[in-house]
């Protein structure tokens, strides 16, 4: 099993070690490996990346020369930079060893119609070694199926989602930390500080409430490129008073904020296939207001688990934050809802998934 690296960003560092342990719960022989995926904290540089890189598939190789196994699982993800890497990996892969099944934490279909020779020969190079691959949503599936990949390599599958909690003592923390009232929404984004995660429509949205003279509060957690811009349209609309940025937190510390918020706000439109700050969100019991995206559009059902707005549309989703606000008894249902959905992502749930997908890679 290849694992990000556990100071890296992003969820499949936090997602992937409670999957290992139930697949060895469940009896399965699971060796580890730290393999280049996700972004560190600290700046990584080019040059250091490549050294990673190579250092990473020598160690997989060694390994795979000395011991048999029946999978080699790589998470990974379908973009350029991931593409560039795994090409590398598998090339140094001693071929019949084992079965390799890469996981796409996500994927970019522009890579199928990309006019890069290059590119396009790499993307069929590591397809084609490729014995299995998971993607986390059908549209994944269909995009691959549609650019001439065989659909038998082609396996939906889930992400691990442990349990945020729906703690109501920790929302009344979260409350006194912030010195906010019990009767002031509290509004939550939280994502990488990209431009395709939405915060700019979020936070245009939060001005048309403010203009209708509605109370709330917006808590934005995260980091990331476009962090400066954001605080500088929150100066612009006048929301220094609304909105707060508590930039980067480690995991164990939002869920105070998933169990204490009122909503959660993620209109993305990245290319991610599993957005885990929706399914976090759901397994702490989070009413959700998101985009019809990948993962979300296989899982969730409005009205029961969540709210559906278009992708850079404020006022669109001013309207559905208002609806909510307006509709406490809708909002208690699609707790109750929500919380019920979320027992089909977790790790003993899925284990079992994984094994039957390895066991048929293995005996083909």
């Amino acid at each position: 099993m290849g694992m990000p690296d556990r100071n890296s960003l992003g969820g499949p560092a936090a997602c992937e070690p409670p999957f290992v342990a139930e697949l060895r719960a469940l009896g399965a022989e699971v060796a580890e490996e730290t393999y280049v995926y996700g972004e560190r904290l600290g700046r990584t540089t080019l040059g250091q990346r490549v050294a990673r890189v190579l250092k990473t598939a020598r160690l997989l190789r060694r390994r795979l020369s000395r011991e048999q196994f029946d999978i080699v699982h790589l998470n990974t993800s379908f973009d350029t930079m991931a593409l560039l890497r795994d090409a590398a990996t598998v090339r140094l892969l001693p071929r019949a060893r084992a079965k390799i099944f890469l996981k796409f934490h996500g994927s970019d279909a522009a890579l199928f119609a990309t006019n890069n020779h290059a590119l396009r020969a790499l993307v069929r190079f590591v397809l084609r070694r490729a014995d299995g691959i998971g993607l986390l949503s059908s549209e994944e599936r269909e995009n691959f199926a549609r650019a001439g990949v065989d659909r038998s390599k082609l396996f939906v599958v889930k992400n691990a989602v442990a349990g945020a909690g729906a703690d109501p003592r920790a929302g009344a923390n979260l409350r006194a930390r912030l010195g906010a009232d019990a009767e002031t929404p509290l509004l939550l984004f939280i994502a990488r500080f990209i431009p395709a995660k939405g915060l700019a429509d979020v936070l245009r949205a939060c001005a048309i409430l403010r203009d209708e003279g509605r109370a709330f509060e917006l808590l934005c957690l995260g980091d990331g490129e476009a962090r400066a811009a954001w605080e500088a349209e929150t100066a612009r609309l006048n929301l220094q008073e609304r909105v707060r940025f508590f930039g980067y937190l480690p995991e164990a510390e939002t869920p105070e904020f998933y169990a204490g918020s009122t909503m959660l706000l993620f209109p993305t439109y990245h290319y991610e296939g599993f957005p885990l700050v929706i399914f976090k969100s759901i397994a702490a019991g989070l009413p959700v207001i998101t985009t019809r995206i990948r993962a979300a559009a296989d899982y969730l059902r409005e009205p029961q688990n969540c709210l559906w707005v278009e992708p850079k549309n404020p006022r669109m989703l001013a309207e559905k934050i208002a609806r909510l606000l307006d509709q406490p008894d809708e909002r208690a249902a699609m707790r109750q809802n929500n919380l019920e959905l979320a027992r089909r992502f977790t790790a003993a749930s899925i284990a079992p998934e994984y094994l039957e997908i390895y066991n048929r890679l293995a005996n083909a």
